[in-house]
């Protein structure tokens, strides 16, 4: 096999990318865990949708990341129909996950911040009750969805008729027009209902911090207005996990739809869309990771730990 230096550039970037993002999601997932169950009194409901999304991103990178890593350094014919079947059936369902959770925060965080009525107040207190059984109904969902898919999914060692609507290198999808497009219009049903419902809470927020910010001017008192409260950060937060998702996700649906044209052209955007298909699972711990308190305290234990010669 011939090895161009675009290549050898590509495999550097494809491995670093995943190790920063799997490293990035790991460390943050045993925070979470760490600080969940060795301080309970610190322990927040959020919590939970924070290590179940870390979790998901770093299967969600694995999963993806590692046919192309293997193939880039020659490697043919390695994976079997039942190896297809697994490692396919479980990206999707991961990354479908990433984007449910992603959904539920926007939605979560927004009802924390907002004025409820007194009669409907009770929802505040019941919202961290259904945080388990909505995760896991994210699972349900997404696993039925992406079932059907199982069957047409096979290993392209033993074939030569290659799809041109699936690149993969070591799996192709052989599926029938009648059987396409249910899934296909369940996978755009999801898709569309998840951005609704993630971009509509991320306005509501955003309308609210704005008109706390104005009352926080109007009383004058600048030394008071210029320091966030702890829901601001994690609205900030969450709201830039939004704009990163929905920026990533429509970049990638823009070059799937553009590459579909000719054999060619999916070829040379193969690149561009494994970079961006885990771009925002790598880059989510780190947006996570800004203004949170906890990693900043052990940043700050590690620090005087390593300075303190006893």
């Amino acid at each position: 096999m011939i090895t161009t230096a675009g290549d050898t550039v590509f495999r550097l970037l494809l491995v670093s990318k995943v190790c920063l993002g799997v490293l990035g999601n790991c460390v943050l997932f045993l925070m979470y865990a760490y600080s969940s169950v060795c301080k309970p009194r610190l322990r927040k409901p959020i919590a939970i949708v924070f290590m179940h999304l870390t979790l998901v991103n770093a299967l969600t990178i694995m999963f993806q990341s590692m046919p192309y890593i293997i193939s880039s350094y020659g490697v043919l014919c390695f994976w079997d129909d039942a190896m297809c079947k697994a490692v396919l059936f479980l990206f999707r369902v991961t990354r479908g996950l990433s984007a449910c959770t992603t959904t539920f925060l926007s939605t979560f965080q927004a009802l924390t911040i907002s004025r409820i009525p007194p009669k409907w107040a009770w929802l505040n207190s019941q919202s961290s009750t259904c945080i388990l059984p909505s995760l896991l109904s994210f699972w349900i969902l997404n696993s039925v969805i992406y079932f059907r898919m199982i069957k047409t999914v096979e290993s392209n060692c033993n074939s030569t008729d290659m799809s041109q609507v699936f690149s993969h290198p070591y799996c192709q999808v052989n599926i029938e027009r009648h059987t396409l497009s249910p899934i296909i219009s369940s996978i755009v049903l999801r898709d569309a209902l998840s951005l609704v419902l993630m971009v509509a809470p991320s306005l509501y927020m955003v309308r609210i911090l704005y008109r706390n910010h104005c009352s926080a001017r109007q009383l004058r008192r600048p030394s008071l207005a210029s320091q966030p409260a702890p829901e601001n950060t994690a609205t900030h937060t969450i709201l830039l996990l939004v704009s990163c998702f929905v920026f990533f996700h429509c970049s990638n649906n823009i070059v799937t739809i553009y590459s579909l044209y000719t054999l060619e052209k999916l070829n040379k955007s193969k690149g561009v869309l494994v970079m961006l298909s885990f771009s925002y699972p790598t880059l989510c711990p780190f947006l996570l990771m800004k203004n949170n308190r906890m990693v900043s305290r052990w940043i700050t234990h590690l620090c005087y730990t390593k300075n303190d010669p006893f």
